[in-house]
């Protein structure tokens, strides 16, 4: 399978922004892929039916194939990899003196040697993606089968930089130790420009049992506010859980590492120093656009329009009765997902409201399963050279897609075109209801 391929298969994964925390691991990397995007689709509808329920040195292209199979955070991103804006530390091992303690058995392996190292990492506005490598004490299997491993969590990782900024903190108790250390008033959950509100992507891409190495990718990224232009960057965790493949239905099917861990990182000058352009429009196809923004990065383009005088379509009426049945407490969720997904006429109501009539600008071709890669279907940004670019459907990306008041729609997306394959002007073709627009742009000089 071929990078693109892989890519491909992969978006499922990222169709909707609300499924940001979910990371299961499949055993190898293609798995992984075939089982997201399965179970991507079912959930994507369910949820949406739902009333919207859920939520250093520079290592160039040699490195590529890794970053793209691993990092999963969209072709721009990928191909800011490939052009050097990633970076590797070459550090060594950080040691750990560790106790590992089965939360079923209750059973506790003390003097447990538990090493861990970020072999690369790339920083941007809106994402922190690392790979890490952990090096396990093979005593562990006493306790722990790594051939069993499903998921692994860093639970008390707390990420900051040379300003004391925390940029990526999920653990509550964790948080206000390092206020009180720091002399910082801030309080869990209260997100600011010193606290970034995050999620997180991680997937497990191998391990070695015979040698007790574990490699795995942990993808922190901000929400509305962009991550500050930080020149260092300090991991320190505790407690690492390795969780069992029967996890989902055990909660205490977990191995539990208490050890302490510090990494510190020089961000490289290519991310801190990282730059905007921006884009002015020249014509636009359809006088019911108000193109909001146009600004490029090394790692992506965005691009926001307001349409006008569009209607807010009306659910149809047999998914508000299948949702009141729910409600009413008639059927319980397996019941409603089931008709969701196998009732042909509830499916293709469904289908047709959430991913047509409530998003009519088109980002993703939802017919030609299972290649996805129809991207005349599809809103793309095209180079002076031909060169097309679909949405880069990362987790982290800029996105938006609702009915404003007034009779507006709001379209905001990111695209994978970057500073690396941008030229001076740019097309935004934008398919509204199936119909295609031309946005015309150049690049705006100062």
């Amino acid at each position: 399978m071929d990078n693109q391929e892989l890519l491909n298969k992969f978006k499922m994964n990222v169709a909707v922004n609300q499924f940001k925390n979910e990371s299961i691991n499949k055993h190898t990397l293609k798995e992984e892929i075939k089982w997201r995007k399965y179970a991507m689709k079912r959930k994507l509808i369910a949820g949406l039916c739902g009333g919207f329920i859920l939520i250093s040195g520079v290592a160039f292209a040699a490195n590529y194939d890794k970053i793209v199979e691993t990092f999963f955070l969209g072709k721009g991103l990928d191909d800011a990899a490939q052009n050097g804006y990633i970076a590797n530390p070459d550090m060594d091992y950080i040691e750990s003196n560790t106790t590992a303690t089965d939360q079923i058995t209750g059973i506790t392996l003390d003097n447990i040697n538990v090493n861990a190292k970020i072999e690369d990492f790339l920083m941007d506005d809106l994402n922190i993606s690392t790979h890490f490598t952990f090096e396990l004490d093979t005593k562990i299997n006493e306790t722990f089968d790594l051939d069993t491993l499903h998921y692994i969590e860093l639970k008390d990782l707390i990420v900051t930089d040379e300003e004391n900024k925390i940029l990526y903190c999920m653990d509550q108790e964790t948080l206000e130790k390092y206020c009180q250390e720091n002399n910082i008033d801030k309080k869990y959950l209260e997100f600011s420009d010193n606290y970034y509100n995050c999620g997180l992507n991680a997937v497990i891409v191998n391990h070695d049992k015979e040698n007790g190495i574990i490699n795995f990718t942990y993808n922190m990224y901000t929400g509305n506010a962009s991550f500050p232009k930080s020149k260092k960057l300090n991991f320190k965790f505790t407690h690492i859980q390795l969780k069992r493949e029967e996890w989902l239905e055990n909660e205490n099917s977990i191995v539990n590492l208490k050890g302490n861990w510090n990494i510190d990182l020089d961000v490289p000058e290519k991310m801190y120093n990282r730059q905007t352009i921006s884009y002015k429009v020249v014509n636009c196809g359809n006088p019911d656009f108000q193109v909001t923004n146009a600004t490029l990065t090394d790692t992506g383009f965005e691009f926001g329009i307001i349409i006008s005088n569009i209607e807010r379509p009306e659910q149809p009426q047999i998914l508000k009765d299948l949702w009141q049945e729910y409600s009413d407490g008639k059927i319980d969720i397996d019941e409603y997902n089931r008709r969701l997904n196998e009732d042909e006429e509830i499916r293709k109501a469904s289908e047709d409201y959430y991913m047509r009539q409530s998003h009519p600008v088109a980002t993703y071709d939802w017919e030609s399963e299972p290649e996805y890669k129809n991207i005349e279907k599809v809103t793309y940004v095209e180079n002076e050279k031909g060169e097309k670019f679909e949405s880069t459907m990362s987790p982290s990306r800029r996105q938006d897609g609702n009915f404003i008041d007034g009779n507006k729609y709001s379209f905001y997306e990111t695209f994978g075109v970057t500073t690396y394959t941008a030229t001076d002007k740019l097309k935004v073709r934008v398919l509204f209801k199936d119909k295609p627009y031309i946005v015309e742009l150049e690049k705006a000089h100062n």
